[in-house]
């Protein structure tokens, strides 16, 4: 479907010379000469974006902004005012217009300012599209994925959460394991009890048993009163044992009777203490080989391992990163009370990145773009250095350039050049000052290189 574009000018030969040059760029033009016709002809056609000149012969300008935004609020409207009342298109901007340009303008400066729209209606029809599906994955208890791998992750969660099997969640550090483990536990029967969870590796070696089991008092210096530990506290619940891969040799056995028998002695007791638990742990090492070189014992492996699940890196799903951004986002935005919208470009940018911290990387990433965003508009320059990397400013991983052997060396630096450049420019939604930067050139630099290859 061809983007729509209304000029409303009271000046005929300019609204020729608009609809002339820009149908030839494959736009759908629509024109009125005065207030009346705008609004029948806004009325009568799909019109994406309005151009609105302050000074019609039949109506006010601001007043027809007004009523245009009020009745027609997903439309981009653009002003048009001539040199000396930019007073007014500051009012217009303050009432709803999206820029302004002042005339006579070039061609070349209404195309930016076209691009620019076109760039931020995109943009904010992708972010309402992810929205959509972040309501559509809400009912599947806060599960956020489009990707064949997880989707079969989760049916396998929908079919195990319902018994009590001893579950071994494995892959790599922030792939999301812990939030596995509870929404298991949120899906299961025992929703209702508590939910521990134990990381074996922040633990010291010397008080991971008593933290796990309790001890009981004058078990050892400094054990005033008895103590219940984490699988007593789980008690009708279920314990999450993260870091699985951690824990001590010597304590491997004490683990497998309370995985296979459900019972456990206190540290310093000899009573034995039966507990109803679900046990589901987790781990970014390779138990397999740990049984193999001795260092955890196959017996308690099997045991854990009654149902085990794989969980992909985000380098491996990402058709997620969108709906992850937007998630992580809308957080954001109801904590900073900012509107903050994300590009396909930079979409584009986060799924060229390896994400080797995973989820959990994304998850920090954002956040701090979301505190360094000047606006609401997210940049690439948000975001920590290693991801800028992947710019597609940046020749070496973006693979876009292709050497074409028919042009001289000078030919093709130019084509380069120009990649470079707009694809600065959409980056940074037309914001000249904002790409220059950038681009470490000057503004008048810019606008000569942009004319430059605007003509070609």
């Amino acid at each position: 479907m061809k983007k729509s574009i209304l000029f409303v000018d009271d000046e005929i030969r300019l609204l020729r010379a608009l609809s002339l040059s820009f149908r030839k760029k494959g736009y759908d033009i629509i024109l009125a000469a005065n207030g009346q016709e705008a609004r029948r002809k806004i009325q009568e056609n799909e019109v994406d974006l309005v151009f609105l000149d302050l000074n019609l012969p039949d109506a006010n300008g601001l007043e027809l902004l007004g009523e245009f935004s009020t009745l027609y609020p997903q439309k981009v409207f653009v002003i048009m005012t001539a040199y000396g009342e930019v007073e007014s298109a500051v009012s217009a901007m303050k009432a709803g217009a999206f820029d302004y340009i002042v005339k006579p303008a070039k061609l070349d400066e209404i195309e930016l300012i076209i691009n620019k729209a076109f760039n931020w209606i995109n943009m904010k029809q992708e972010n309402l599209h992810l929205k959509e599906q972040l309501k559509q994955l809400e009912v599947t208890n806060g599960f956020i994925s489009t990707s064949l791998k997880m989707k079969r992750i989760y049916e396998l969660i929908e079919r195990v959460s319902s018994t009590d099997a001893t579950i071994l969640l494995h892959g790599e550090s922030g792939t999301g394991k812990s939030l596995i483990a509870r929404m298991i536990h949120n899906l299961s029967g025992r929703s209702q009890g508590p939910f521990i969870a134990v990381n074996c590796a922040a633990i010291p070696e010397q008080l991971l048993e008593s933290e796990l089991f309790g001890y009981e008092k004058g078990a050892f210096t400094g054990a005033a009163a008895s103590r219940a530990g984490k699988f007593e506290a789980a008690g009708n619940g279920t314990i999450f044992l993260d870091e699985i891969g951690e824990v001590p040799l010597s304590l491997q056995a004490k683990l497998l009777q309370a995985v296979q028998d459900k019972s456990f002695i206190r540290l310093g007791s000899n009573q034995v203490k039966q507990v109803d638990v679900r046990i589901i742990s987790a781990t970014n090492r390779n138990l397999k080989q740990m049984v193999q070189e001795g260092s955890f014992r196959e017996d308690l492996y099997y045991r854990l391992n009654i149902v085990d699940m794989h969980i992909p890196p985000l380098r491996e799903r990402k058709d997620d990163i969108p709906l992850l951004v937007e998630e992580f986002l809308e957080k954001h935005r109801s904590k900073m009370k900012k509107n903050f919208r994300v590009s396909s470009q930079l979409l584009t940018i986060l799924a060229g990145y390896e994400w080797p911290g995973n989820v959990r990387e994304l998850q920090n990433a954002v956040e701090r773009a979301a505190v360094l965003c000047n606006g609401d508009d997210l940049s690439i320059q948000d975001f920590p250095h290693e991801i800028q990397g992947y710019s597609p400013t940046n020749l070496l991983p973006s693979g876009k350039f292709s050497f074409d052997n028919s042009k001289t060396l000078p030919e093709q630096l130019e084509d380069i050049e120009r990649q470079i450049i707009l694809n600065a420019i959409e980056e940074h939604h037309g914001q000249i000052a904002s790409a220059a930067r950038e681009l470490g050139i000057s503004r008048q630099r810019l606008f000569y290189k942009m004319n430059k290859y605007l003509e070609q």
